[in-house]
């Protein structure tokens, strides 16, 4: 294969959205460029510079033959997906994903949070990558928060809320839907 250097993407614009509070079985988006449904979908605004960054991890286990002791096989075991986000801004889905499980109420001077231990909240995220007028949109149709970074209040930098969302297979056993809007881009 030819480099083709025009196939090289650095995805600098895009979004995190998550499904509502107790939306259920919201519908999925089935290509990059469809609108998202603002009643289902609410976007997390501003996200760091370092973007959104993908996990996969799995394991094998090695399988030995007694003659020559050599390697027969590797099955395959445990499989993990997941993705970290870092958002720069508070706001009501921040905080609400940030303190999960927790009482957030709004007052006539801004917010105030009872916060408490987070329970299982599982929701569909999509995350979406703008390279110019090509798309790369993935579908996470059943995530959950499950590790949130340090939140560092400092003078040189600004707050941010860092967490990663483990996917879990859904009734098709998928974890995520891809679609990626790029007419240059052949099977």
């Amino acid at each position: 294969m030819a480099v083709d250097i025009t196939k090289i993407r650095a995805y600098v614009d895009g979004l995190v959205a998550v499904s509502g509070y107790g939306v259920v079985n919201p519908v999925l988006p089935t290509d990059a460029t469809s609108a998202l449904s603002s009643s289902v979908y609410k976007e997390l605004g501003a996200l760091s510079d370092e973007g959104i960054t993908e996990e996969s991890e799995q394991d094998f286990e090695d399988i030995f033959m007694w003659q020559g002791n050599r390697l027969a096989a590797s099955i395959p075991g445990q499989y993990v997906k997941q993705f970290t986000v870092s958002c720069l801004e508070q706001n009501a889905q921040t905080l609400g994903i940030y303190f999960g499980g927790s009482t957030l109420t709004q007052q006539a001077w801004g917010v105030s949070i009872a916060e408490k231990a987070p329970g299982r909240d599982i929701r569909t995220w999509v995350l979406h990558g703008i390279d110019g007028t090509r798309l790369y949109r993935i579908v996470v149709p059943l995530g959950q928060v499950v590790d949130k970074g340090e939140s560092v209040w400092s003078a040189t930098a600004p707050t941010q809320t860092s967490f990663s969302i483990k996917a879990f297979p859904d009734a098709s056993n998928n974890y995520s839907y891809r679609y990626i809007y790029d007419s240059t881009l052949t099977l």
